[in-house]
């Protein structure tokens, strides 16, 4: 639900802060900042067993710095407030697709589906609260507080459990995958572009809509949903593909969804039926490639805090800069210009990927032990 709070009420925020929207993107570059930071902190941490104490770490700092975004009136300050919400994110992040591995090991494949099914569930829930706040109240800020709310008793729970342990800590030294640096940072690089793609096709659709001139306040938030909605019905029905498809066969699906969908975007320009249209097939092909690309990644390299961290920190790079470049344009040149970076981004992001799975298949890598 977090995650989806920024795009939505980035115009709120800009007016709150009394700048432009090229101005207020900046809140989309220190939110990714904070979530890399995050990351290596995290990274680092859960590695050295802190699980779930850690998670509930998170969210209390989550739950305090959502609650203060509507109360600050200064850009730099509110700036700051989104670091420290990103910095919560990103522990979140390592921990959540670290730890999951760890306890489900080679059968994690619809377990990791599963718990981004229920991030795609925030992210729909979240702008309605928002369209809902605004009718309800005049602002967006009630949304804001229920959120910061809801997370409180997350983290009194996550206390009570114990965590899962890395298998790499019952496993013989000499039977562990030896790190394959060249994967590793291809690995970087298809996740920054393709979670770029998705955080900033989610953050600026809301804008993109109105000011094409396709939709109102209301319904940009609606579209904002059907996204949100399709990447998380696309995980519902993975859950069982994944028990029959490799996560090969499954991103390269994925990968030609999300170049026809964004192509239809730019075919489409100023066309409600065709913005729509777009929206849900990218919604659904981008909406498995994070857990499929995770369960790609451990069944040729051991997953670690660290691996994991290394991952959101191209996560985060993507979520800074893509965002960022599409607001330097989306004034001056036109909210169209978009979908044109998307799509050129999303082309970058298979031709990474089939130098991957290229690389993958010419390196000699041992059998995963079974524990």
């Amino acid at each position: 639900m977090v995650a989806a709070l920024l795009g939505p009420s980035l115009p709120d925020l800009a007016e709150q802060t009394s700048v432009r929207l090229k101005q207020v993107s900046l809140l989309f570059s220190s939110s990714y900042l904070g979530y890399m930071l995050g990351a290596l902190v995290g990274g680092h941490l859960y590695d050295r067993r802190f699980g779930h104490p850690l998670m509930a770490f998170a969210l209390l700092l989550m739950s305090v710095t959502v609650a203060l975004a509507p109360l600050t009136s200064q850009l730099v300050l509110l700036a700051l407030v989104i670091l420290f919400v990103g910095i919560s994110q990103g522990i979140m992040e390592v921990g959540g697709n670290t730890l999951i591995v760890w306890l489900h090991r080679e059968k994690v494949g619809p377990f990791m589906i599963a718990l981004h099914l229920f991030w795609g569930i925030g992210n729909i829930i979240s702008p309605i609260l928002i369209a809902q706040s605004r009718l309800i109240t005049g602002s967006f800020a009630l949304a804001f507080w229920v959120i910061s709310g809801l997370l409180l008793p997350v983290a009194f729970f996550l206390t009570r459990y114990p965590g899962p342990t890395s298998p790499s800590q019952e496993e013989d030294p000499q039977s562990r995958k030896p790190v394959q640096w060249r994967l590793v940072i291809l690995f970087m690089l298809f996740f920054l572009t393709f979670t770029g793609v998705e955080g900033a096709y989610g953050g600026w659709i809301y804008s993109y809509s109105i000011n094409t001139g396709i939709a109102t306040e209301v319904f940009a938030a609606y579209l904002t949903s059907a996204y949100w909605g399709a990447l998380t019905f696309s995980r519902l029905i993975s859950i069982p593909l994944s028990l029959r498809f490799r996560p090969l066969t499954l991103l390269i699906v994925d990968l030609i969804g999300c170049l026809v969908g964004l192509t239809i975007a730019v075919m489409g320009e100023g066309s409600p039926t065709m913005i729509w249209l777009a929206t849900i097939i990218l919604g659904a092909s981008i909406g498995t490639m994070f857990p499929l690309g995770i369960t790609y990644a451990s069944e040729i390299i051991t997953v670690t805090g660290q691996f994991t961290s290394l991952i959101i920190v191209g996560v985060s790079l993507g979520g800074m800069l893509i965002p960022w470049v599409i607001g330097q344009f989306f004034e001056t040149t036109g909210p169209q210009t978009t979908m044109w970076i998307l799509l050129g981004i999303s082309i970058l992001s298979t031709l990474i990927f089939a130098i991957l799975v290229s690389l993958k298949n010419r390196v000699s890598l041992p059998h995963q032990s079974s524990s």
